[in-house]
């Protein structure tokens, strides 16, 4: 099991307890100082974070996963069989027949050569991967999810991870980019370590200059600073709102770095980025939700 530094703790101690046989692998880094590394934080286009701690880990190797079509609409296009680079996907039998081709073409000028595995019976084998290619293959692609729990419950009668008895259907990690703003938002309650940690990444980022072109935070009469330079969401830019649009342009003049800023603006900033980066919302509308948003209350 190859953690990530983000894995619910309710899953580690389950899984030490009832499967001690699995070898837990740490990550030579943690997912923030990776982020830091990169100035980067992981989105749902750029998920860096899986190709660092999940896809490599199967290189040169045939891996067993769990997904299935009914879990996603991105799931429903995938295959039984996958390998890395798109170099295959289809089903099982389909994959015996590149093999065979694939084995049977020459590579300058010699035999193509592939990893042969067999199973316990040695009856079939699969293989044909080498280097940093990974071939995956889902054995329960096309279970619902009353099969998955009848096969646990009935026939193999095994115990599963708590979370899904709290109403978790589906367990990663923390956090991640693919999930859901209302579960980030449950996963945050649960695990505040977690926002901890990623707003210390955030303000560790912006002093390496990575985030640190336009700042938003709130002022203490209760604004918000304006537009300071070019808007650019990719670096997570910046603007002012306030109760007169042409305060701003008065002569306030806002660092564009966070040099001169104390630690408890910092710490504002890197809470609104943070906020920004779970919402899953594109910067211009988080930004008008947030901070422009006139809010009306209707008195009887």
């Amino acid at each position: 099991m190859n953690l990530t530094s983000v894995d619910p703790p309710e899953v580690i101690r389950f899984v030490r307890k009832h499967y001690p046989e699995v070898e837990l692998i740490k990550p030579k880094a943690s997912i923030y100082r990776i982020a830091v590394e990169k100035a980067l934080l992981p989105t749902q286009r750029v998920r860096w974070c899986c190709n660092e701690y999940k896809e490599n880990a199967g290189a040169g190797r045939v891996t067993l996963i769990g997904i299935r079509h009914q879990e996603s609409v991105r799931r429903v296009k995938r295959n039984e069989v996958e390998i890395s680079g798109r170099k295959f996907s289809g089903t099982l039998a389909g994959f015996e027949q590149y093999r065979e081709e694939k084995l049977k073409k020459p590579r300058r000028g010699r035999p193509a050569k592939g990893v042969n595995i067999t199973n316990a019976t040695g009856e079939r084998t699969v293989g044909c991967i080498s280097g940093k290619e990974s071939l995956l293959i889902s054995p329960i692609i096309d279970w619902t999810e009353r099969d998955v729990w009848e096969f646990l419950n009935k026939v193999c009668r095994v115990p599963h991870c708590p979370l899904y008895d709290e109403g978790y259907r589906r367990i990663g990690c923390i956090c991640c980019p693919m999930s859901s703003y209302r579960q980030k938002v449950k996963e945050m309650n649960r695990w505040p370590h977690v926002r901890r940690n990623w707003i210390k990444a955030i303000m560790a980022i912006r002093h390496g200059g990575g985030i640190a072109r336009q700042t938003y935070r709130q002022q203490p009469c209760g604004t918000v600073l304006a537009p300071t330079g070019n808007l650019s969401p990719k670096r997570f830019g910046g603007y002012i709102a306030h109760p007169d649009p042409q305060w701003w342009l008065a002569g306030f003049s806002d660092s564009s770095s966070p040099d001169g800023l104390v630690e408890e603006q910092e710490q504002q900033i890197a809470e609104n980025i943070f906020e920004w980066w779970i919402s899953g919302k594109s910067y211009k509308k988080w930004y008008a939700e947030k901070f422009l948003q006139l809010r009306l209350d209707f008195k009887e």
